[in-house]
């Protein structure tokens, strides 16, 4: 069952080269879909987060556009942007998204693999960084 808050088994977070890369599997709400949990579980990934420069991508379960905004909302008051968002099979809505502060995606895809989502390929422009 989940909770809500830093689920530390579906949330990976590195920092290389002075950039923090967060791999996300957000709150699904199940059986409610609920969009205050998932925001929730964003905003505890976001408190240990150092100021900087950073990749947040994953599944994040925006099964409504209500709940894209919510998170949206969210990551966009610690400096983040919607950099990229990719189908997830069967649904219109994707699920699947990266936001990025402070560094820009220079080439993005995304392919069929063997999960239920679809696998993302994000190239970080990294030019103008400094170690």
């Amino acid at each position: 069952t989940e909770f809500g808050g830093f689920i530390q088994k579906k949330t990976t977070v590195a920092t290389v080269k002075s950039v923090q890369f967060v791999s996300f599997h957000g709150y699904n709400g199940q059986p409610f879909k609920n969009k205050e949990k998932l925001v929730a579980h964003v905003e505890a990934v976001l408190a240990v987060l150092s100021p900087g420069r950073a990749l947040f991508a994953g599944d994040f379960n925006t099964w409504t556009e209500e709940h894209l905004t919510a998170v949206k909302e969210s990551l966009e008051k610690s400096g983040f942007d919607l950099a990229y968002s990719w189908s997830y099979p069967g649904r219109s809505h994707p699920l699947d998204h990266a936001f990025t502060r402070g560094v820009k995606i220079g080439i993005s895809q995304n392919y069929s693999c063997e999960s239920d989502h679809r696998g993302a390929v994000l190239e970080l422009d990294l030019e103008d960084l400094v170690s």
